[in-house]
């Protein structure tokens, strides 16, 4: 099969490396144009781009994959099978259309659970035991396309978002190429989604990070595992922010604490009163410095005996 690849984020890099090793080698990557990146705005190589190039694999970076003289490239191609993972853009029906066997996508998720921008940090944020990759046909409707195959894994109980995601992208080159074996073998069966099990992972922005100490300790845990490394879940102890990078709920034995009192604080953490048991954050990162124990921590900062995280 002729293949061409979208995708621009390094998630997308493990599945382009299994499809290469597999045997489905694209005829074309397809990726985002190069950007501007960091607090100096220098323009750096897309990771895919570079991951292609080492593949010796040719790649394009068009500025609109709509515009006319890229979909003449496409044609003059002869696609047969598109396949999208984490490339950022919607694609329109005459793109979609153009491949003989049209396109799929990797999504991040056991679909129709978690359709959107962020499935992986949802997921956790929801407590949720286990997540996967989904396979499906690219529709209009946004990640609403028939399933050609799961692959499930089970969500550690101290994994973070970042973790997760890892795991997922190096999943999703198994799963695509036990896909692409059966559409080339012509054994590929699709099945509808349930819309009425349908659910929502929409973009997760900074300000959703915020601790709320009023929760119980798992709440608190859960969103702390969502949101690292980013956005980060955020707190502030006086007039300085800090990020929470990784804790641990204990049973708070004596439930007197004001939630975001700190009952204690030590090289084995900082022990902080919620709505429901304790919290202790084992890492820290001050806003605009590194990421720290709990014991670097509380080392090189003055904590007062009345301090209150809010």
């Amino acid at each position: 099969m002729r293949i061409v690849f979208f995708g621009s984020s390094d998630f997308a890099i493990p599945a382009l490396q299994a499809l290469t090793a597999g045997g489905f080698a694209p005829a074309l990557v397809v990726t985002k144009p190069d950007a501007p990146r960091g607090r100096g705005r220098k323009i750096y190589d897309s990771e895919v781009k570079l991951a292609a190039q080492e593949l010796q694999l040719p790649c394009a970076q068009p500025d609109d994959v709509h515009a006319p003289e890229f979909l003449a490239q496409l044609r003059a191609l002869k696609v047969d099978l598109g396949v999208v993972i984490s490339y950022g853009v919607i694609l329109k029906p005459e793109l979609l259309g153009l491949p003989k066997h049209g396109m799929v996508n990797a999504h991040a998720s056991l679909l129709p659970l978690y359709r959107g921008a962020a499935p992986i940090q949802r997921a956790i944020r929801d407590g949720r035991l286990e997540t996967g990759v989904t396979i499906m046909r690219i529709v209009e409707k946004l990640d609403a396309g028939d399933i050609l195959l799961q692959k499930v894994v089970p969500i550690d109980p101290r994994e973070h978002a970042g973790a997760l995601r890892e795991r997922l992208a190096t999943l999703s080159g198994p799963a695509l190429l036990d896909a692409l074996a059966r559409i080339a073998k012509g054994d590929a069966h699709y099945t509808p989604q349930d819309e009425a099990k349908v659910s929502y992972a929409p973009k997760v922005e900074k300000e959703h990070g915020v601790i709320d100490w009023r929760l119980p300790a798992r709440e608190i845990d859960l969103l702390v595992r969502a949101m690292t490394p980013k956005p980060g879940a955020q707190t502030r102890l006086g007039a300085k922010r800090f990020i929470v990078i990784e804790g641990i709920v204990e049973p708070d034995l004596y439930g007197m604490g004001i939630p975001g009192g700190l009952q204690s604080s030590g090289e084995t953490g900082i022990r902080v009163c919620t709505g429901k048991d304790l919290y202790r954050i084992t890492r820290i990162k001050p806003d605009n410095g590194r990421n720290m124990t709990a014991g670097e921590f509380v080392r090189g900062h003055h904590i007062a005996p009345d301090a209150r995280f809010g």
